[in-house]
């Protein structure tokens, strides 16, 4: 199992766009410190890629990491996708809005999944289009959108067995539906080696605990660092929980008592410590035997 960070920052990116925090103007004035919205490459033969989310700034990792069409593959039309299936994770703007990508060029009808709820909000339900329906005839040629049910297992690639399962992130209406959709993991195996993604988390269940042991590789987030963040860095009054993610100062000591091969943390927001790969917070991650995650990187499992 090939995997590939395509990116490894919360919604908005490091830099944000209008923020002069110490963060983002230390990654505007350093390529390296540079984080895109989170998202992952996985392949079993470094040719075709099943992509975890897609957020806003797609194009420009696929361009940056080699995803790229092969001209002596294409052929007369110069087209080829690499990209086999796209899987969502839920409804935020900067897992989702990189669909609109492959509206372009050719049809190479690649199934995009996700929860039922949001599979309705991108793309609409019973012939009736919603915005990614309409938007380059993208549900009626570019892309499949298929429904996962909780915990339903599949193969992509021939060979990697997949399942998406519901965790804690998104908010829950007083109607029993969520805002803007449920939200799930995603489990990776094949040849007995495990993966997992879940770069947006709310809490760390018994069920999560438990599917957890034993896994080769976990990506978890680490959105931000303490529960009140940006009250410390911004003065804004939301809490890391209010926004639906485990502070990392506590998921750290949850995770060091499971049987997990290698812990990732990705999703990092520009409030974040982390983002200063020398900050104490940092060295304290890796001190512990955890890594994070950074735009490019690669690794095989």
């Amino acid at each position: 199992m090939h995997v590939t960070v395509l990116g490894s920052a919360a919604n908005g990116g490091i830099p944000q766009w209008d923020c002069c925090c110490l963060n983002c103007t230390a990654a505007r004035n350093n390529q390296k410190l540079r984080r895109t919205r989170s998202s992952i490459a996985i392949s079993l033969n470094a040719e075709e890629y099943v992509l975890v989310d897609a957020g806003p700034d797609l194009k420009f990792q696929l361009e940056s990491v080699g995803l790229i069409p092969k001209l002596n593959e294409a052929g007369p039309n110069f087209r080829q996708s690499r990209i086999n299936a796209v899987l969502l994770t839920h409804g935020h703007g900067d897992h989702t809005v990189g669909v609109a990508e492959f509206s372009t060029g050719k049809s190479f009808n690649i199934p995009v999944y996700g929860p039922s709820d949001l599979i309705e909000l991108l793309f609409g339900v019973n012939g009736r289009l919603n915005y990614f329906g309409e938007l380059g005839r993208l549900a009626k040629d570019y892309v499949k959108p298929r429904i996962l049910t909780e915990n339903e297992e599949f193969f992509l690639l021939d060979g990697l067995k997949v399942e998406g399962f519901p965790i804690d992130h998104t908010d829950k209406l007083s109607d029993g539906q969520y805002y803007p959709s449920r939200t799930f993991g995603f489990e990776f195996m094949i040849d007995g080696k495990r993966l997992v993604y879940t770069p947006d988390l709310g809490k760390l269940s018994d069920s999560l605990v438990k599917k957890l042991n034993g896994v080769d590789v976990f990506f978890m987030d680490a959105t931000f660092w303490w529960n009140n963040e940006l009250d410390r860095v911004s003065g804004i009054k939301k809490t890391s929980y209010d926004l639906g993610h485990v502070p990392v100062e506590e998921s750290m000591e949850i995770l060091k008592s499971i049987d997990i091969g290698q812990i990732i943390y990705t999703h990092i927001n520009h409030t974040n410590s982390l983002a200063d790969p020398n900050s104490i917070y940092s060295k304290k991650v890796k001190e512990n035997g955890f890594k994070l995650a950074y735009d490019g990187m690669t690794f095989t499992i």
